[in-house]
């Protein structure tokens, strides 16, 4: 360092920067014109930090030095009132970039600097920009601190939120002011859902990417290995594969429970008949109750399916459900089966010979339907 830059360095704060509240003021309105996570914070809760910031700045740069532990420790601090005020880290890293170049600015355009020798605004620049990056790997490690307290925070209310929406619970004053913390819209309607997945973690992830699944418009938890919370009913986005999500209908906050209970029925339906993807009880019909109520289940697999030989239960079965599923058109089971005819009409006639029961009738015809799902239902309970 040379006699001139060591006279001229203590110079630099008034020379330079002048009064701190005014230049913190200046910064702060260009933050908040150029930068949108700004705009919407009060002056008053970032001229101050601006301001001591700048001061830190100066003074290690004025006394060429690196910043010492208590002004690493402020930076920290300003890192984290950052994240507290909800601006994300690559708009805090443009406005200290902001605020460097305002002060690189000052220096270059000061009449008492225009008139140093170049090595000495050269050397000062160099140690205001060694400052500058230590102060931005410390502001930087306190914004990520605090930005991973806020989300475990977040994450915290966010699993109470979903379990008190699924136990249904709280008084209507409490749920509203729990969902307006989270950031959920207190007027917007919600269907909840359920996923099963063998992978909650990463479902969880994956769904909280989606935007109707994330506040304003949802909110996604892991509650007992399932994926639970609310979405926008709007959002009829699939889940990736193996995961079966069951979607209640649209109600306003006080209806999820219900609508959850019916979420959990219909991702439970559809993990049990082995059909991952989303469902709602209006896509699956009847199969909820068919899993809902054993006796019916049972009564009705000892009328149409018992009586079957069990040498030729599997191909008649097989047959008789396509017929169903066919609309009782015995050429076009034919056709989906890849079997003659006269084999289609003798495996139905068959059925009716062993179980007494005419499949034309269409009454016959719905329990034998729901016959085959109950035996669909065991098979596929057996094998897991």
């Amino acid at each position: 360092m040379s006699d001139d830059d060591g006279a001229t360095r203590p110079r630099l704060r008034p020379s330079v920067i002048g009064d701190p509240g005014a230049f913190a003021e200046h910064v702060c309105t260009r933050l908040q014109r150029e930068i949108p996570a700004y705009r919407g914070i009060a002056a008053s809760a970032l001229v101050p930090s601006i301001a001591d910031a700048v001061d830190r700045l100066i003074s290690a740069t004025s006394a060429d030095r690196p910043l010492d532990e208590q002004e690493l420790a402020d930076f920290r601090e300003y890192g984290e009132l950052r994240a507290e005020l909800g601006v994300p880290l690559d708009a805090m890293l443009r406005g200290w970039q902001i605020v460097v170049g305002e002060v690189i600015e000052r220096i270059g355009t000061s009449e008492h600097w225009a008139t140093r020798p170049g090595a000495a605004l050269m050397s000062v620049l160099a140690a205001l920009l060694r400052a500058s990056d230590a102060a931005t790997v410390a502001y930087s490690s306190g914004h990520r601190e605090a930005e991973a307290q806020i989300t475990r925070r977040l994450d915290t209310r966010r699993d109470d939120m979903v379990r008190a929406l699924a136990e249904g619970a709280l008084p209507a004053g409490e749920l509203r002011r729990r969902a307006q913390y989270i950031g959920l819209r207190l007027d917007g309607a919600y269907a909840a859902f359920r996923a099963i997945t063998d992978e909650p973690e990463h479902t969880e992830w994956e769904l909280r990417q989606r935007p109707g699944f994330r506040p304003p418009r949802g909110v996604v938890a892991i509650l007992d290995r399932d994926v639970v919370g609310i979405c926008d009913p709007h959002d009829d986005s699939v889940p990736s594969a193996g995961v079966f999500l069951g979607v209640g209908p649209a109600c306003p906050l006080e209806g999820v429970p219900h609508s959850l209970r019916i979420a959990g029925r219909v991702a439970e339906t559809a993990r049990l008949f082995g059909r991952p993807g989303r469902h709602t009880l209006t896509e699956l019909g009847v199969l909820p109750a068919v899993v809902g109520d054993s006796d019916v289940g049972g009564a009705l697999l000892l009328r149409y399916i018992t009586p079957l030989d069990d040498a030729e239960a599997g191909s008649i079965l097989d047959t008789v459900d396509a017929y169903l599923a066919a609309g009782l058109n015995a050429s076009e089971t034919g056709h989906r089966l890849y079997l003659h005819h006269n084999t289609v009409r003798y495996r139905l006639s068959r059925f009716e010979e062993l179980t007494g029961a005419s499949l034309k009738d269409p009454h016959v015809a719905q329990q034998v339907w729901w016959a085959l799902r109950y035996r669909e239902l065991n098979s596929g309970a057996a094998e897991s």
